[in-house]
């Protein structure tokens, strides 16, 4: 892109005069462009920022067009539960990857969304999404369609605005007296792919709820005042009742830790991920003000394990 102004009076700094006339455009992005020499003035390189202008200065400007570097893919399958002209709620599919990465290139939400809403990238960061599920997480996830309510969306999610409720089966029994877990998680220093309990982290803070109890497992729903990467699951293991199916935190041995029935271990195993759901989403309305609240059904092959749980249960 190419932007040409012509100077009809005298300014004292060039930095200061182009980011008063391009609003786009902050002062420390106009440092930037003349840093990497995209700013010219009288076609002479302008290589400081407190570099001059006087009247009838022709300035020229070169930037780089924001090329879409994702790819789109109108094969990928989503679930829209709720859609109007500022924001749409979907609810995940297992297996979604939400962002393209190292072998998953052209099958991710993204990829979708850019087919479905072109406007959004390069509009708006991470393509309006609001806020993070797991490949193997299932549930409500709210995507903004303009850049004035993935503002307002993403202040009230940084204020706590935005309720968000879990449901999850974990291992072994909770007891009642546990309602909320606080600690701190950073990322592990030996491993960058997960995070850690440590001191040095940020603040996380997650609510539980007992719904039912058996006699390996509990049935739980839990609400997010954080939302630190792999929060629940890492708090779920903190509490040594990881989360059904879940393979990076859970210890390899949880399995012996009980006398769990064949029929039970057959249907975790054909789980094939976390039983973790993103089941409610309560929130203002960023633009129409008016209260939203979402509910997503527990997916099948979750309630099928809670089935069986009952079934032994009542035996």
């Amino acid at each position: 892109m190419f932007i040409k102004i012509v100077n009809k009076y005298f300014y004292k700094r060039i930095d200061i005069f182009l980011s008063k006339k391009l609003k786009k455009y902050s002062r420390n992005k106009i440092q930037k462009l003349i840093k990497n020499k995209n700013i010219y003035i009288n076609n002479k390189i302008v290589k400081k920022n407190n570099t001059k202008i006087y009247n009838k200065d022709i300035i020229k400007i070169f930037i780089k067009k924001k090329i879409n570097k994702y790819k789109i893919n109108k094969k990928i399958k989503i679930n829209i539960i709720y859609e109007d002209k500022y924001l749409i709620i979907i609810n995940k599919n297992k297996n979604t990857i939400i962002h393209p990465g190292a072998g998953h290139k052209n099958d991710t939400l993204i990829n979708k969304l850019i087919y479905l809403y072109p406007n959004i990238y390069p509009n708006l960061k991470r393509c309006g999404i609001i806020h993070r599920l797991d490949k193997d997480t299932t549930g409500l996830l709210i995507i903004s369609k303009n850049k004035k309510s993935y503002i307002k969306l993403i202040k009230n999610l940084k204020k706590k605005k935005i309720i968000r409720i879990y449901k999850t089966l974990v291992f072994g029994k909770i007891k009642n007296k546990i309602k909320k877990i606080e600690t701190y998680i950073k990322r592990n220093k030996y491993n960058r792919k997960i995070m850690s309990i440590s001191k040095t982290g940020k603040k996380a803070i997650t609510y539980i709820k007992i719904i039912e109890k058996f006699k390996y497992f509990t049935f739980l729903e839990i609400k997010l005042e954080t939302g630190r990467t792999h929060q629940i699951r890492v708090h779920m293991n903190y509490l040594n009742n990881p989360i059904v199916g879940e393979k990076i935190y859970t210890k390899k041995n949880i399995l012996k830790k009980y006398k769990i029935s064949k029929l039970i271990l057959n249907k975790i195993n054909k789980l094939n991920r976390q039983a973790l759901h993103a089941s409610t989403l309560i929130f203002k309305h960023p633009i129409k003000k008016n209260k939203i609240v979402i509910n997503s059904f527990i997916p099948k092959d979750i309630l099928n394990i809670i089935f069986w749980l009952r079934q032994e249960k009542n035996t």
